[in-house]
């Protein structure tokens, strides 16, 4: 198909993940518009891509999309194959249209319509909904450039598990639930430093024998609009690590804990914000993701810095809309269990601005 034959929609859904899918079932069920959804990869790529042991914290009532419930299963939470299966099952019982493989290179305004160029063609949409999600382009901080290259480096994106560090000793980098998980993980077969922006915030799993989702729900601080005091209190403290075996690790002395930033690399050492130097062998960057925006050629849709401008997932471009974000509109809004709510409201807007 050439630029000259492009296809036709009404609204066009960019990224096939569960913030997609989610608000493409509703498109469905709720409109009469053509919908189409495209993906540069298989449905549940960024669920099968990430490291082996992982398990979702979110308990399997909690890990399902509008329509269908997740399916039961031996342990209270789904891994990680578990979840790719699922958006994969979804997708085809709701006879969602799914394109997978078709990498959208570059999204741009085309008088009252948006253009997406793909490898396959050009297709054209009044609206498009952004759900490829915060986390899709590794971050490395800067003090990795300056590390000797007997030095190795990976990024937890790439880690698949303890084979993948080879040596002795491993400096694991970041405060978050990442960092934790991979550091215990490490620790059963190598020497773990983790050194973190700031001493973490541990929440128990189960308290009380509960899990800790059901008791930010019976508390209302899942479903606390961003605006909040207390959504603006957890806001501040930065991302809970769920679970205490890395404390407990840490108070054994069996993991170093060093609550210090890594503010610049040298040969085979890092200096932390402190002005302390700590000597590496290995070190795995837990240090999260940025979004990749470089191909939305959009006016008014980013901000300076490639960060997407919105208001709860409204974009001020009439007919962009934004989902799956990070407190879009609450805590839950990045999880699946928040994908409903967020994909109703996206579908209002939609429907509205049709109407008008």
């Amino acid at each position: 198909m050439t630029e000259g034959q492009a296809r036709h929609v009404d609204v066009l859904v960019v990224g096939a993940g569960q913030a997609g899918l989610g608000t493409a079932y509703w498109l469905q069920r709720r409109s009469g518009l053509r919908v189409l959804v495209v993906d540069g990869a298989e449905i549940g790529r960024n669920w099968t891509g990430r490291w082996d042991s992982l398990r979702l914290f979110t308990p399997r009532r909690f890990s399902g999309l509008p329509g269908m419930r997740f399916p039961s299963g031996s342990t209270g939470s789904p891994s990680r194959l578990e979840m790719a299966e699922y958006l994969r099952a979804y997708a085809a019982a709701m006879h969602l249209p799914v394109e997978e493989g078709t990498r959208v290179e570059r999204l741009c305004r085309d008088g009252t319509c948006f253009r997406a160029t793909t490898p396959g063609g050009v297709i054209s949409a009044r609206h498009v909904v952004l759900a490829t999600g915060p986390f899709s382009r590794p971050h490395v901080p800067a003090a990795g450039l300056g590390l000797d290259e007997s030095v190795s480096q990976l990024h937890s994106s790439g880690y698949r598990g303890p084979d993948d560090v080879r040596t002795p000793e491993v400096l694991v980098v970041g405060g978050g639930n990442s960092a934790a998980q991979l550091a215990v993980e490490l620790a059963r077969s190598r020497d773990v430093t983790v050194a973190c922006p700031r001493p973490p915030w541990f929440l128990p799993e189960h308290p009380l024998g509960i899990s800790m989702y059901w008791w930010t729900l019976l508390t209302g601080v899942l479903n606390a609009s961003k605006s909040s005091r207390v959504s603006r209190y957890v806001q501040s403290r930065g991302d809970a690590v769920v679970g205490t075996e890395l404390r407990d690790l840490v108070r054994t002395g069996r993991v170093r804990l060093v609550p210090q930033r890594v503010v610049a690399g040298q040969g085979r050492e890092v200096t932390l914000a402190d002005g302390a130097v700590l000597p590496v062998s290995t070190v795995l960057w837990c240090t999260g993701s940025v979004p990749e925006t470089g191909w939305i050629a959009v006016e008014g849709a980013l901000d300076e810095h490639g960060r997407p401008v919105h208001d709860r997932g409204a974009s001020p471009v009439a007919g962009l809309h934004w989902m799956g974000l990070p407190w879009q509109t609450r805590l839950n809004s990045s999880i699946i269990d928040g994908v409903d709510r967020d994909a109703r409201r996206t579908v209002e807007r939609i429907l509205l601005a049709e109407a008008g």
